[in-house]
């Protein structure tokens, strides 16, 4: 019990704002973060200097983060919601498992040029992974997606398949995650090539029944 009280402490936003300028500077605080995020990475950074550059007291920003992690946490679910604002959608209203595959490839390409255009994206992820208390956020992110697919395809799919397509579903996603963490970081002729391939394999494997 103790430890998820601590946990908990260490993690959560410790106020929400009611008024604008504790929303302005809650709003400062998440955008100074990013900011340093990108230039100096996620572990160089210090909590005065997100405190010095938000222009706020590093009182001020200990009233709404109690350490680093919270600032992560709190990022993570905001681009969480927009990534989910994307993914929800990809396989919505599919009628057959071709229209699937097709709207999967199609995906990975809008999925890589998001992150491209995004590079916040992978440091909150390289963060989240590498931290002990926050790495259970991209496996929760993880199921949450998969839901949603299934939740969309499964009606496609005989029902003696649908553990085996679970589990197929699973494995693409961990799959594309870490092949846009590899084409986000090549020259776009590499990273296509990557694309390409990891389309193919897509509509080959995951969709094939």
């Amino acid at each position: 019990m103790m430890s998820n009280q601590i946990l908990e402490r260490r993690l959560q936003l410790r106020k929400k704002p009611q008024q604008e300028r504790s929303i302005q500077r809650l709003e400062a605080i998440l955008e100074a973060a990013v900011a340093l995020f990108l230039e100096k990475g996620v572990a160089e950074t210090t909590m005065s200097e997100i405190a010095l550059r938000a222009g706020v007291s590093i009182g001020s920003l200990y009233q709404f983060f109690p350490q680093k992690a919270a600032v992560i946490k709190a990022l993570h679910e905001r681009f969480a919601a927009q990534l989910e604002g994307f993914i929800s959608q990809v396989f919505a209203g599919v009628q057959t498992l071709d229209e699937a595959a097709e709207r999967a490839a199609e995906s990975l390409t809008e999925l890589h040029a998001m992150f491209r255009q995004q590079r916040i994206y992978m440091s909150l992820w390289q963060a989240i992974v590498t931290d002990r208390d926050l790495s259970h956020l991209s496996g929760d992110f993880h199921q949450h997606i998969i839901a949603l697919f299934y939740r969309d395809l499964s009606h496609l799919v005989p029902e003696s398949d649908f553990e085996r397509f679970r589990i197929s579903l699973k494995v693409m996603i961990l799959a594309t995650g870490e092949v846009i963490r590899f084409t986000t970081q090549q020259p776009d002729d590499v990273a296509q090539a990557h694309l390409d391939q990891w389309r193919r394999m897509v509509r080959s494997r995951v969709f094939a029944y």
